[in-house]
């Protein structure tokens, strides 16, 4: 059983004031476009950026090791202006190196490791430049885990939404047209609005990319299914590789708010689907935990669930 960590890594610091405050370990760089364009970076600047960003993983995995994390999405930030600077990176041999320590450790602790590009990402576009862009992007990701030497399977996430609403034959035929270490390791998740899991079992039917079932984005559009009918449809997609799901809750007390309040994740974890609990402790699904709390929310979910590692 795998309670996957999002992207950071929370510890605790204490303020001059007393106070208590949270903040993530993995201290990533950035870099903006605007004074990128300006030419304010250096290429050393944007080459020692993106060795930092590889070297805090591989700073903080031990700490992941030692928390008992055994899945873990990688920030689609790692490589800021990739689009701009990709042959900086393809050739800079420390930071190939940097990237292949840093699957191979991954690997040796048997954590599985996925990635979730960001809502731009949208190949059901009808602007054939968001879908290049979006293409690229997911071509990026995947130059990511081959060169973190990772196989293309679905183990290895790239986990995308559908996007533009009706849009399925745009989204098959797109699918249909990406490079092998994309589309061997590509996933579909539903969402609350455009494509509910029926929709993406459709697409899943002719593409055999898997379906990730998100169980709170589930509650605002079942599509007419049934929780269960919902889990079991998505379940089968995955083939003999292990489902990938992810849970949030809407934050206590805003059952009744905005929809936007009701959709956005909780701090922390109260409440766990039956199906996906006993799934849970079976070890036959691994799931996201996407509260807004990170380990801290998955620490105590093991308790409050029991669902220890």
């Amino acid at each position: 059983m795998s309670l996957g960590l999002m992207c950071q890594f929370l510890e605790p610091r204490t303020k001059r004031d007393g106070t208590v405050v949270y903040e993530n370990m993995i201290d990533e760089k950035s870099l903006q476009l605007g004074a990128y364009r300006d030419g304010k970076y250096s290429r050393e600047r944007i080459i020692d950026t993106y060795r930092n960003n590889v070297n805090e993983h591989l700073r903080i995995l031990p700490k992941i090791i030692e928390g008992g994390i055994k899945s873990f999405r990688l920030s689609s930030s790692l490589f800021p202006l990739f689009e701009f600077c990709s042959e900086l990176a393809r050739n800079d041999q420390q930071l190939l190196q940097g990237l292949a320590t840093l699957g191979e450790s991954f690997k040796s602790a048997g954590i599985r490791v996925t990635t979730h590009p960001g809502q731009f990402t949208v190949l059901s576009s009808d602007k054939q430049d968001v879908v290049d862009n979006s293409i690229r992007e997911l071509e990026y990701h995947a130059w990511i885990f081959d060169q973190m030497g990772f196989d293309q399977t679905p183990f290895y996430a790239i986990n995308i939404h559908g996007g533009k609403a009706n849009r399925k034959e745009q989204l098959i035929n797109v699918i249909q047209s990406l490079p092998k270490n994309v589309k061997n390791r590509l996933t579909l998740e539903n969402d609350e609005k455009c494509y509910n899991v029926s929709d993406l079992c459709s697409i899943s039917s002719v593409t055999n990319i898997p379906v990730v079932f998100d169980s709170h984005h589930f509650n605002f559009n079942t599509g007419d299914l049934s929780f269960d009918m919902a889990y079991a449809l998505s379940r089968d997609t995955w083939g003999n590789i292990k489902p990938l799901q992810h849970l949030s809750n809407t934050e206590p007390g805003m059952e009744e708010a905005a929809f936007n309040q009701k959709r956005a994740h909780s701090q922390m974890i109260h409440y766990v689907p039956d199906l996906q609990l006993s799934a849970l402790r079976d070890n036959v699904i691994d799931v996201d935990v996407e509260a807004k709390s990170k380990n801290l929310a998955i620490f105590k979910m093991r308790k409050d669930f029991n669902v220890e590692q």
